[in-house]
């Protein structure tokens, strides 16, 4: 009895294996899934990081006087593009133009001092052939020479001295730029070398500064 039953299920599932077998058969096989292709791209990559920092001009003076005075003219308007050169402000050049005529009338005195000296000697010169005059005579009045020309190269000197002082009462820019405001108007005390009447700034180039970790540099 049982082995009828155990050859019956066997059978069962025998049948139902072949019948599955069959429907497998039938079906079509899967297709493919869609694949989307893209090409490579090649790039230059430039590593980067971002700083907080500020425009600074490559260069920058504050213009002081050379001379000493009242300040008479102003020829630039604040903020103004400035040229090398440009003049910027006027010191009253009485006092030095008057000291320039004085060396001036100095160096001439000392000239004709010279020319003197110089004839005396030239004179003195036909004489000491014919000993009416000493030799230490005549060397006393190369000696006046040589004075005088040293007398007059000590004149002109001075002239070129106070001819700087007079050209240092006009005032330029030292280069191109921005002027900034005028610190001082028209009829203020100036001391030289110290008063500073205004700011000059160079636009072109111009510097970006800021400021970075070491770990950051060093990477």
């Amino acid at each position: 009895m049982h082995d009828r039953r155990g050859r019956a299920a066997a059978s069962l599932l025998s049948a139902m294996l072949l019948a599955s077998c069959g429907r497998h058969a039938n079906q079509a096989p899967p297709q493919a899934p869609p694949v989307s292709v893209a090409h490579p791209l090649a790039e230059r990559i430039v590593d980067w990081d971002d700083y907080i920092g500020r425009f600074e001009a490559a260069q920058s003076v504050q213009v002081r006087p050379r001379v000493s005075g009242y300040l008479v003219g102003i020829h630039f308007r604040d903020g103004q593009m400035v040229g090398r050169g440009q003049l910027l402000f006027t010191i009253d050049p009485g006092p030095a133009q008057a000291a320039l005529d004085q060396a001036k009338a100095q160096a001439a005195r000392a000239e004709a001092t010279l020319v003197n000296a110089r004839n005396e000697m030239a004179r003195d010169q036909t004489l000491v052939a014919t000993q009416a005059v000493s030799r230490e005579e005549f060397e006393s009045r190369q000696a006046a020479v040589r004075t005088a020309q040293a007398d007059l190269e000590a004149a002109q000197a001075g002239v070129r001295s106070q001819a700087l002082t007079l050209g240092f009462t006009r005032v330029v820019a030292p280069f191109a730029g921005r002027a900034s405001d005028r610190r001082l108007d028209i009829g203020n005390s100036v001391v030289a070398d110290t008063t500073v009447l205004t700011t000059i700034v160079s636009v072109d180039p111009i510097h970006f500064t800021f400021q970075g970790s070491e770990g950051l540099y060093l990477k």
